[in-house]
């Protein structure tokens, strides 16, 4: 019964996302900044998970700071206004075009870089980071068109791929801080996080009106 629901309610977000994207306005005020999105970039005006992440950010000004999956770029924004650098990564080239724009309109394009990319394919071997910001897409389907990107993670093979290799990019005492929800089977991917050598901890949580948006902090386990 679960399983079923979960998967009601799955389609129903795809559905709304698709409306909100194609109809919604294109230039949005989230936290009293401005975002000019285009319709094919995840909107962080529409949805919980960007400002509820946005909101719960913490960075040292000597941090170095990775944004996986920026879409929009709030984030990477958010980051940018207290961290001393951070790399922005997506793999839809317009969300890449996006991120750029909303950065240059804030006047952080001496902090903040955008790479574009499939995880961490477009960094170098040798990149470090303090803090590795999250927002993953978590509905079950497959992506067919660049903005599907930001929705659809297969059998949660982009997470278990992300988990794999994160602790690689992580300075000692570098932590994950990553999005997740009720409706996306959470268990499951925090038993797959453990099995793969990490801890975690709840940042915060936010009720929804069908779903909770939980935000880990996940680090990785000494000796994992």
């Amino acid at each position: 019964m679960l399983h079923t629901m979960r998967n009601l309610w799955q389609r129903l977000a795809s559905y709304l996302i698709r409306i909100a994207q194609k109809y919604g306005p294109h230039k949005v005020k989230v936290m009293g900044r401005t975002y000019v999105v285009p319709e094919e970039v995840f909107n962080p005006k529409f949805y919980v998970t960007s400002e509820f992440m946005a909101r719960h950010i913490s960075v040292s000004p000597d941090d170095e700071v990775l944004d996986m999956g920026t879409g929009s770029g709030i984030q990477a924004i958010t980051a940018g206004q207290v961290a001393r650098k951070v790399v922005a990564v997506d793999i839809n080239p317009q969300a890449v075009r996006c991120t750029r724009e909303n950065v240059r309109r804030n006047g952080l394009e001496s902090t903040i870089s955008v790479l574009q990319g499939d995880l961490f394919s477009p960094l170098p071997p040798d990149a470090t980071f303090d803090v590795i910001i999250l927002t993953p897409p978590y509905l079950e389907g497959r992506p067919r068109s660049e903005f599907d990107y930001s929705l659809y993670d297969p059998k949660k093979s982009l997470a278990t791929r992300f988990l794999k290799e994160a602790k690689s990019y992580l300075n000692p005492n570098g932590y994950v801080q990553m999005v997740y929800s009720s409706i996306a089977e959470p268990e499951r991917l925090l038993t797959m996080a453990t099995e793969l050598g990490w801890d975690h901890s709840v940042v915060a949580e936010k009720r929804g009106l069908f779903e909770t948006f939980l935000i880990w902090k996940l680090t990785p386990r000494s000796g994992g």
